[in-house]
């Protein structure tokens, strides 16, 4: 396994540098030339980049990863995902039927990051610090919650070390929530928890199984006194939907022990 997961990290980190240097060069000038088809060729190139390391992922062995896209980029889409790994950004857009979303993310993705850094503030993402609300700029919140694209937040706010679901944080939900009516989807993955770093998947013992479920969509509430209500609700689902993922797991591995006795 070590092998395998050597053979996909160094192939992802050259990717990751290659990308960024044409993300600094030749992107610009291409967006420059063709004004018109600006969102076009970003949706192109975003995609392309969650694409790489998940079929590389496929190619060398170490994991399989559900990608089918199934949530619609309409304008007016919420989507709360869990957060296990460094794989849930491309998942999340796979997920997404065409086109790319905007994604809350953690204030220090914006700066000093090969590839991610630039798409942060090339797309535009909001930034947050989860765990110091008091310095997260609301404005840029408010401002994302007006996009015509579908929009992705993490409500944990933070990567979960065991693929357990971690308590939801409301902060920059209650924004979202203020600011319009959404159809909310919950996209719920397990199996690549053990991946929360580069170095965690060099160390991978095992393949990793990435699975997912899309649960909704689910109308936002009307009344914010009714908002602390829905997000246990959603969370409650979520953890559901975690759960058979888990027992989906569970009855292979039965079936298979079935099939193993059987022949012996």
């Amino acid at each position: 396994m070590r092998t395998k997961t050597i053979m996909f990290v160094a192939p992802v980190m050259v990717f990751v540098l290659m990308s960024d240097l044409v993300q600094r060069t030749l992107l610009p000038i291409v967006l420059k030339c063709f004004p018109r088809k600006k969102e076009e060729i970003l949706a192109v190139w975003v995609r392309w980049l969650a694409a790489v390391p998940i079929h590389l992922a496929r190619v060398t062995g170490v994991g399989d990863f559900d990608a089918r896209p199934a949530i619609p980029p309409e304008s007016g889409v919420l989507i709360l995902m869990n957060h296990q790994s460094i794989l849930d950004i491309p998942m999340a857009i796979l997920s997404i039927q065409r086109g790319y979303p905007i994604i809350v993310t953690r204030e220090g993705y914006a700066k000093g990051i090969p590839l991610i850094s630039g798409i942060v503030r090339m797309l535009e993402f909001p930034t947050v610090k989860p765990r110091d609300g008091s310095k997260t700029d609301f404005k840029k919140l408010y401002r994302a919650a007006k996009t015509t694209k579908p929009l992705v937040i993490y409500p944990e706010g933070a990567r979960s070390r065991d693929g357990e679901l971690l308590p939801f944080q409301d902060g920059a939900l209650n924004v979202f929530l203020k600011s319009r009516k959404w159809k909310v989807y919950l996209l719920v993955v397990d199996g690549i928890w053990p991946c929360g770093t580069f170095y965690h998947i060099t160390s991978l013992q095992e393949k990793l199984d990435c699975k997912k479920k899309v649960l909704g969509p689910f109308d936002s509430p009307d009344n914010p006194e009714d908002f602390s209500g829905w997000l246990e609700e959603m969370e409650g689902r979520m953890t559901e939907g975690l759960a058979s993922l888990r027992e989906q797991d569970d009855s292979k591995t039965e079936e298979s022990l079935t099939l193993f006795d059987g022949v012996a």
